[in-house]
């Protein structure tokens, strides 16, 4: 790979992992609210942070290779300076991001299988409780969670 184009794809990787982090992240912390937190929540944010990482890097690197071999093709194709330019804006473009959305695939299929493995068993921090209970000091609570 040609000097010029490992820092684009160092770039890229920066860029490709803050993007999957935080949307996967935010994605990821939905379910595990819906589903009332029962996770561990430590191991799961390493783990999610690791793969995004990975993935981060394997789409810009794998991206940039396949638009490259695009970009030629297209370009030997290629009649007048127009289409030329056209050729490496299109090309190149399809391979990144096609490369991108492949690894945001991976990414949330991976998001997924770790949180099979992050299952915790221990009660979840935000409890709801029955309707009509009562409470500690003798009041009747109505289906509220205790923290709220």
């Amino acid at each position: 790979m040609l000097y010029n184009l490992s820092s684009f794809v160092i770039f890229l990787s920066i860029l490709w992992f803050f993007v999957y982090w935080i949307l996967g992240g935010v994605l990821f912390a939905l379910l595990t609210i819906l589903r009332l937190g029962r996770v561990k929540k430590v191991r799961f944010s390493c783990l999610f942070t690791i793969l995004s990482a990975a993935c981060g890097f394997g789409a810009a690197y794998y991206g940039m290779q396949y638009a490259q071999e695009s970009v030629s093709i297209c370009v030997s194709e290629a009649v007048n300076r127009a289409q030329t330019v056209a050729a490496v804006f299109g090309c190149g473009f399809s391979g990144v991001f096609g490369a991108f959305l492949i690894g945001a695939a991976i990414l949330t299929f991976g998001g997924f299988v770790i949180l099979a493995i992050s299952k915790s068993k221990a009660k979840p921090w935000i409890v709801l409780e029955e309707a009509g209970e009562v409470g500690e000091v003798g009041e009747v609570r109505e289906g509220k969670s205790k923290f709220f």
